[in-house]
């Protein structure tokens, strides 16, 4: 526990449904004990790419299904007609939740302007309605424990680390993907640059 507490302060972190933490360079879940046993290791695995290209088509992603709070299931194909934003976090997981804010005050900004912001999580849809309960969450939250984290995988984060963002073009092109922390003002530049590309589009 000490070595991955020093870890985590030195290199910052992702987390996993396995390992709830590991270090952001983006280790498998599971190897964790094995990567940071020593100097050489640590500094190989900071070499290692965290994220892979995308393996879906529009039809894979506009078919996706994943389960409201109220247990209904939602398909994302109600929006690809817009910027889609898909977050993939879990209620177990600080650094999601300590982005989540980013979200909300970027889907208050853009969300008239064609911006569709959609939180799923690897989690039970009673943690995600428990969660909503006592958060202000102005954008659809969805859920499937084992299934976001698939999904995830197939849209480039190949290890199945949290938090990971990924943006969908309308037409179902991901033209952008983020494993870990976003940065607010990076972020909604990257948004309101492709709004201007997908209007001039039109």
């Amino acid at each position: 526990m000490l070595l991955l507490a020093s870890a985590a302060l030195t290199v910052g972190y992702l987390t996993s449904p396995q390992s709830r933490r590991v270090p952001s360079f983006g280790v498998p879940a599971g190897s964790v004990a094995q990567v940071l046993s020593s100097p050489a290791s640590m500094q190989a695995a900071a070499q290692m790419p965290v994220g892979g290209a995308p393996d879906v088509t529009p039809g894979v992603i506009y078919t996706a299904t994943f389960k409201d709070m109220t247990g209904r299931p939602q398909s994302l194909g109600q929006w690809q007609n817009k910027l889609l934003v898909i977050n993939f976090w879990a209620t177990w997981c600080a650094p999601c939740k300590e982005e989540m804010p980013i979200f909300v005050k970027l889907h208050q900004k853009l969300a008239t302007q064609g911006v569709q912001i959609v939180g799923i999580a690897a989690d039970t849809s009673l943690n995600v309605a428990k969660f909503a309960k006592v958060t202000s969450i102005n954008y659809p939250l969805l859920s499937d424990e084992a299934g976001a984290i698939e999904f995830s995988k197939r849209l480039g984060n190949r290890f199945g680390l949290l938090p990971h963002t990924v943006v969908v073009a309308p037409g179902g092109e991901v033209i952008y993907t983020k494993l870990g922390l976003i940065s607010e003002a990076e972020f909604e530049s990257i948004l309101r640059q492709n709004l201007l590309k997908v209007a001039k589009s039109l």
